[in-house]
């Protein structure tokens, strides 16, 4: 997934990239780095394995593919599915992970408009698979063997969701509630009978996990938008350092503390103590007091 790190409309260096923003009626230049995460979902943990930094002027997709070769090559074991968003969905990419024995879970969009028209035009023959996921009604149509690509060689299974989920919003004194519909189509390379339809719908949304699990938690509570040095290199060095950081303690939170503790704590508290205990480590941490009293 891409993103942008640390804008900054006062300090700059060789490889930001810039933009124009407006602040206060007044057209501003805007410096920041823009990069590529690699993250492995569907685990209890956030792990974020690479980054990739894109250079000045430089799209996504060059660097996307430079981070595609290195996590193959380096963490290729650790992962049998790339999902990936609808910028990285053409048949260079496909056939890309299809040679290195990977499947491809990818958002459809309009930039694959023949591949989009042609599976709906199935699925108003089709009725569509329905189910409740917590407050959600989910309804979904699956179908496979589109041919996909040039070549004619790539065969595409394609899944359409409408979903429709019940809030209830506070107006004035009065609760009321409110539908709100949302609607997703991804393709991808895995036939129906290695993984059924609602397994895929999970899968497919879990790439919001890199935003959620990893990208929001860090800026809010490890410093991800405080750039430090503001150098290439040192940027870099501060991502990978972090994302070491971020796997190590959730590992000790989840692996090596007991269920009572972490009923008591939760992680982020677990980052203010070790915090603490480097700063002053004369302290006693809560989980030790616990059991054996306050510090004299």
């Amino acid at each position: 997934m891409g993103t942008g790190f640390f804008p900054s409309r006062h300090r700059s260096c060789a490889g930001c990239s810039e933009r124009t923003v407006e602040v206060k009626g007044e057209e501003v230049a805007e410096y920041y780095h823009r990069g590529v995460v690699c993250h492995l979902i569907g685990l209890p943990l956030a792990v974020p394995l690479d980054v990739e930094l894109m250079r000045p002027g430089e799209g996504e997709l060059p660097a996307g593919r430079r981070l595609m070769e290195r996590s193959v090559e380096t963490y290729g074991r650790l992962f049998d599915v790339a999902v990936v968003d609808a910028l990285y969905f053409n048949e260079d990419v496909v056939t890309f992970w299809l040679k290195h024995g990977k499947h491809v879970i990818a958002t459809l969009k309009e930039n694959n408009s023949s591949l989009l028209e042609d599976a709906k035009g199935l699925f108003t023959m089709m009725e569509p698979k329905v189910w409740r996921e917590g407050k959600k009604t989910v309804r979904c149509w699956d179908a496979e063997r589109f041919i996909y690509g040039k070549t004619g060689t790539i065969r595409m299974r394609v899944l359409y969701a409408e979903e429709t989920t019940t809030k209830r919003e506070r107006r004035g004194s009065r609760t009321v509630e409110k539908t709100v519909e949302t609607y997703w189509s991804w393709g991808t390379t895995i036939p129906a009978s290695v993984l059924p339809t609602r397994e895929l719908w999970h899968f497919a949304h879990a790439r919001w996990d890199i935003e959620n699990d990893l990208f929001e938690t860090l800026v809010k509570h490890w410093s991800l938008n405080h750039c430090f040095k503001h150098d290439p290199t040192a940027i870099l060095n501060f991502l990978l350092t972090l994302f070491i950081a971020y796997v190590l303690l959730q590992s000790f939170y989840q692996r090596n503390m007991k269920p009572e503790l972490r009923s008591r704590f939760t992680l982020i508290a677990i980052a203010v103590e070790l915090t603490i205990g480097v700063a002053a480590p004369h302290c006693v941490a809560p989980w030790v007091a616990l059991f054996t009293g306050p510090a004299p």
